[in-house]
This record gives C-alpha cells, structure tokens and sequence, in this order.
C-alpha cells in the first residue's frame, strides 16, 4: 500500500498558477490612514475574481479585517464561526469588506509570502461564507454589466427613455378626465 499526501497547489510556491475565488491571500492592502511611513502591514485579503488583462494574470482582493467598527461595510462577507475560519486559515473572526477592493496583478510585491511554503495562499473559504462571497460577486459583476450597458448607450447617442416611439392617443368620446359618467 503506498501513502501518498495530498497536495494543495496553492499552499506551494505555484500558488499562482493555481489560485480562484474564494483563496484568501497574504496582502500588503494599502491604507490611507497608514500614511508613507514603509509598506503597508499585510492583512489577509479574500479573491473576488481572477481575470487576465493582456498577457498578465490579475486579482481582485476584497480588503479583510477583524474590526468590528462600521467604518469599513458595504458588500460583507463575514467568518463568524470558528470552524469556518479556522478552515480559512484566519485566527479570528474577520469580515471582507467587497466595496473596498483592489485590482492588482498576481505578481505584485504586496503579496507576502509565507516562508515554509513559499505561498501568499492562507487559506480558503468554504460553506456559509462561500456561499455568501457568491452572493457578492454576483452584485459585482451586475453592477459592472449595468455600467457598461450605460457606457456603451451613451457610446451609442441613445439616452434612457429615448429609444422607443408614442402613439398619438385620442381621448374617449363622452367622457371627460374628473366627472363621473352616469348611465
């Protein structure tokens, strides 16, 4: 009988060839409040979206943090529960924050790698929270659709409620707009 151990692509120093959505990555998130003083701090951040641009592999990073302050909201996706983030590889309860996200290609210098397996990979969502990251990627990428529909309209010359025709209507015989019509 042979023993063979699982591999997990992304928890190697390939991570990028095999990361999704739903990867939950070691990221140096820009913050305005931390100023110019050095890099950033790395925070865990969670994959929305994979996307190639030219011949370049991107992310898009939705900002993760354990604050329970409303300053950063819109777009949540919360790991409440102990077994869903431990299984994440987060060590406390943290929300991602989808309105505040981040385009950056997979070779950024912001991803911190991990020294034992070489990976910016932590962890991986699942269940519930999986679940409800779908919830917001899908409003993503309707919002995004409903934009481009207007760019292209506005492209295009039309405006919203331009591009259809009236009929002339003639009102009907007998009875005019406020009176009651007895029989």
């Amino acid at each position: 009988m042979l023993d063979t151990a699982t591999t997990i692509h992304t928890m190697t120093p390939a991570w990028r060839d095999h990361v999704s959505y739903g990867d939950i990555v070691s990221f140096r998130f820009p913050l305005a409040e931390e100023g110019s003083a050095g890099q950033p701090k790395a925070r865990p951040c969670l994959i929305l979206d994979i996307e190639m641009r030219g011949d370049q592999l991107y992310a898009l990073l939705a900002y993760g943090t354990t604050s329970r302050r409303r300053s950063n909201v819109g777009y949540e996706i919360h790991v409440r529960r102990r077994a869903d983030y431990l299984s994440a590889g987060l060590n406390e309860p943290t929300r991602f924050v989808g309105a505040r996200r981040l385009l950056v290609p997979l070779i950024h210098s912001g991803f911190a790698t991990c020294r034992a397996t070489g990976s910016a990979v932590i962890g991986r969502l699942e269940s519930a929270p999986f679940d409800a990251m779908n919830a917001v990627r899908g409003r993503i990428h309707a919002e995004a659709d409903i934009a481009d529909d207007r760019r292209s309209r506005r492209r295009d010359g039309l405006q919203r409620g331009r591009n259809f025709t009236a009929d002339e209507r003639m009102p009907r015989s007998g009875a005019s707009i406020g009176k009651a019509v007895n029989q």
